[in-house]
């Protein structure tokens, strides 16, 4: 699977974050470092100098590269040695050395990384909607999942417990999913907590549609999508769309990136989203990065109380966190043999095949994974359709689509 990870751009950062000094990155479950060099360009080498092993972290920025603190060796933003000052100056060494490093890209606001071995032959970057949007009309949130990315990527395909996990009590006493009258229609999931699922798959991934009874005469349909391979879109609300990168540090840590953007003006604020306990304290461990202060140490701040009046969960008003916790509970990589998948579980099943697939078939017949060289494959977003029984959801879920 690290193979087919290779064959695709990656989120690295927001531009912003790589003004001044380098920073230390974990992507793959290798030890990288990030810079932009005193001429704008962005490097991601390996953090070990290839000459002593001494980290590039402490390295210091020039104007064509970073120079490495303990003999002053310097490197590009590509990763070739140019200078070895400690070196008789005739000295050939340096011509055979190369720091490791990966192709970057930034387009709005963000930062891309290409960790494949087709450096000078990588592919274009996906056609996904939050990456095209320009900073103004995209929000962006980023925390880390202490689990395996596929693991925590499932909780977006798995419509089925949107009606439970995330629910909490109105004052009726009944349970709701909504926050603002934009989003009613996600009550229905508490109504029918038994989606019929449908499955279509599409040039890059596969799309979910879950139905559930509307009225007599329609249903309600919550369409996500899966885009290999770490990317999915849950329904919009209103004019915002809504869309995750779950990004592998290593086999343990996943940052996920949320996008919400809007076509045309900026998107609301994501206050909701961030729990009210906050963020723990980030230091230059890439492991620090987006970890909310409630963890499996404290429980994820469980209240036996507010589960009686409060929420469902007990866990505070933060579907992140919730999420979280459930998925972080399972293990740092679940032991997928000791499941039992019913029929709300199929779009699961099926985002599971597609990536063994694209896995199986690189490895035994070196076929390119879906999607990686197919940038307009990506135009897709999740959407929710009230639709007349019988209709064509997926006809109707492409119209949704953004030019």
């Amino acid at each position: 699977m690290g193979a087919v990870l290779r064959r695709y751009w990656l989120p690295l950062m927001e531009s912003e974050s790589l003004e001044g000094s380098p920073r230390r990155v974990r992507l793959l479950g290798e030890d990288l470092v990030a810079f932009r060099d005193g001429a704008g360009r962005v490097g991601l080498l390996a953090e070990a100098c290839p000459h002593r092993r001494a980290s590039l972290f402490f390295g210091r920025i020039e104007e064509n590269g970073i120079r490495c603190v303990y003999h002053g060796w310097k490197f590009d933003a590509e990763g070739r040695c140019i200078e070895t000052p400690t070196e008789p100056p005739d000295s050939p060494l340096r011509m055979g050395v190369r720091a490791a490093g990966y192709a970057c890209r930034e387009t709005n606001g963000l930062v891309w990384a290409y960790l494949g071995a087709r450096r000078d032959d990588a592919p274009s970057l996906p056609s996904l909607g939050w990456a095209e949007a320009p900073p103004e009309r995209r929000s962006t949130l980023t925390y880390q999942r202490a689990c395996n990315w596929v693991q925590a990527l499932e909780g977006d395909v798995d419509t089925a417990h949107l009606g439970w996990l995330h629910s909490r009590f109105g004052e009726d006493g009944e349970r709701h999913v909504a926050f603002h009258d934009e989003d009613r229609l996600r009550d229905i999931a508490v109504r029918d907590t038994r989606p019929v699922l449908e499955i279509a798959e599409t040039r890059a991934g596969v799309s979910i549609g879950a139905r559930r009874d509307y009225d007599e005469d329609r249903h309600y349909w919550r369409i996500t999508q899966f885009l290999m391979p770490v990317f999915t879109s849950v329904p919009a609300i209103g004019a915002e769309r809504r869309a995750k990168a779950w990004v592998p540090l290593d086999d343990e840590h996943t940052l996920v990136w949320e996008f919400v953007w809007r076509r045309d003006g900026a998107p609301a604020a994501r206050e909701t989203r961030i729990p009210a306990s906050g963020w723990r304290e980030e230091s230059e461990d890439p492991l620090s990065r987006g970890r909310f202060a409630s963890g499996s140490e404290t429980d994820y701040g469980l209240d036996r109380s507010r589960q009686r009046l409060v929420n469902f969960s007990g866990l505070e008003e933060s579907p992140p966190l919730q999420d979280a916790a459930v998925q972080e509970s399972m293990g740092p990589i679940v032991d997928r043999s000791r499941e039992h998948l019913g029929a709300s579980d199929v779009g699961i099943i099926r985002v599971r095949q597609r990536l063994l697939d694209a896995a199986r078939r690189l490895a035994s017949e070196g076929v390119e994974p879906p999607g990686s060289g197919d940038p307009d494959a990506y135009r897709l977003h999740g959407c929710q359709l009230v639709l007349p029984r019988g209709a064509d959801w997926r006809a109707c879920s492409l119209a949704e689509q953004e030019d």
